[in-house]
């Protein structure tokens, strides 16, 4: 294990404190989770006995749980409260937090093919499994209660914006001299150099796990600062995202360019309640993906026939991705319910060299392959609500006092509904999804239970600084 990668994991506990202990509770925990997705390496894990191994999403999650729950709480007293989860989210959680001990519980045996084995699940790690699901839902819990307003809400796009702008300049360096930003600084590079490069150019990668999230981040940042720009017309907004939209672009993913041009102009242009609809729609397809994918309302030949036509290469790496899901598709409907668990044994492997013979890259068919369709349900209900409340709390009309708002509301849950959408063909699912998630449901239930706090006032006059620069951003 690289010393320097270890090191920075083990520190970032402390990183977190002192965020907590210099700024906002809000702030702590947006550049706590956003930070640390940012810089910590990829692939490293501390393994601790009887206990998930500690990575890069779970390490900063952990660390600000401990700051929000325990450390700070006497300062919660000077906060108002969220409103209430209601019955509905609790009975996702709920099941969120059952998944994995049904899983457990209904696969007692272990799996042999060819020279594979695969061991059986055992209630240890049925356990085991459930403290993963707990931590990894922690950016959602913490998002919810202390980004429920519109100033937390508004933090969140400006740190999204303020962080990527950063980031671009480590990326802009990998466009032009290869990706090996990781290799300079943790000593290892962290994924198949062959998916960076892309017509005749390379992708950034930078510390992420892959260039699609990179790409998908971008794309979440731009969206962000077309809303900025929106609610505060100024040159140096508009060069900001204008800026970030060529990043987009550089970034050589078809996916977030579709996705670009799907969101950006709705982010700019409609009604936020417009703007939320085309959310539920565009999140409600994604959710619905694993049955429309059988019937005739979803021409998967000719979608690749198009890719075909516009890249032979893309064109055959989507009908790759397309056979594997229908091949992995068909072995979790052996197990529909709870799924096959862990340990690969949704997986397909090779009888005679056991080598791994299926690629699950959506992320909708890990989750069914390994949690059933119950666990599905709960993971993607779960995510797919906070659209849907915020559908049916957004006001129609026009409303000149909080505009700025439910501008940046309804920028929320077009970011979200993009991730969804792009949880079909990627596993692009991170605590930044999860942030997200929490922020925008802890509004929704604001807007719609009428919860009064000072964010009914203008947003320019509670958060943004008068100077002008790059701090404005924040």
């Amino acid at each position: 294990m690289p010393v320097l990668a270890l090191m920075v994991l083990l520190s970032w506990p402390v990183v977190v404190g002192i965020l907590f202990s210099r700024k906002e509770r809000a702030l702590a925990l947006i550049w706590s989770i956003f930070a640390g997705y940012l810089i910590l390496p990829q692939l490293v894990e501390i393994d601790l006995p009887a206990f998930p191994g500690l990575n890069k999403h779970m390490i900063p999650a952990m660390a600000a749980a401990v700051m929000v729950y325990f450390v700070t709480k006497d300062r919660a007293r000077d906060e108002p409260p969220p409103p209430p989860m209601g019955a509905w989210v609790a009975v996702l959680l709920a099941m969120n937090f059952a998944a994995p001990v049904l899983t457990a519980l209904t696969n007692p045996d272990p799996l042999i093919d060819g020279i594979n084995y695969r061991p059986a699940m055992s209630i240890s790690q049925g356990v085991a499994d459930l403290i993963l699901q707990f931590i990894l839902l922690l950016p959602f819990l913490m998002g919810y209660k202390l980004l429920w307003n519109a100033r937390g809400a508004e933090l969140w796009i400006r740190a999204l914006v303020l962080g990527v702008l950063c980031y671009t300049v480590p990326m802009l360096i990998e466009l032009r001299m290869s990706p090996q930003i990781n290799v300079w600084v943790y000593g290892y590079f962290q994924h198949d150099f062959i998916q960076t490069i892309r017509y005749g150019g390379y992708r950034p990668i930078v510390f992420l796990e892959h260039p699609l999230w990179v790409a998908l981040m971008t794309m979440t940042a731009f969206l962000s600062a077309i809303a900025i720009w929106r609610n505060d017309r100024t040159r140096r907004n508009l060069l900001i995202a204008a800026y970030l939209g060529c990043i987009v672009f550089l970034c050589k993913s078809a996916g977030a360019l579709l996705q670009t041009m799907m969101a950006a102009p709705l982010v700019a242009f409609a009604r936020p309640r417009l703007m939320v609809l085309a959310a539920a729609l565009v999140a409600g397809v994604a959710f619905s993906y694993p049955t429309l994918r059988t019937t005739s309302w979803m021409p998967l030949q000719g979608i690749v026939d198009l890719a075909m036509s516009i890249s032979p290469e893309r064109g055959r790496s989507l009908e790759f991705r397309l056979m594997n899901e229908e091949a992995l598709l068909e072995r979790a409907m052996e197990r529909p319910v709870f799924g096959w668990g862990g340990w690969g044994r949704p997986l397909f492997y090779d009888l005679y060299n056991g080598k791994l013979a299926s690629v699950p890259d959506g992320q909708w068919v890990i989750w069914i392959g390994a949690r059933g369709i119950f666990g599905y349900l709960a993971q993607f209900l779960l995510l797919l609500t906070p659209i849907f409340a915020m559908l049916r709390a957004m006001p129609g009309g026009r409303h000149p006092p909080r505009e700025r708002e439910l501008v940046v509301l309804g920028t929320l849950s077009l970011m979200l509904a993009m991730n969804l959408l792009d949880l079909i063909p990627n596993a692009t699912i991170t605590p930044l999804t999860w942030l997200t998630a929490g922020a925008l449901l802890g509004n929704a239930h604001r807007l719609r239970q009428g919860v009064a706090d000072d964010a009914d006032l203008p947003l320019n006059e509670r958060i943004l600084p008068k100077k002008a620069g790059i701090q404005t951003v924040l």
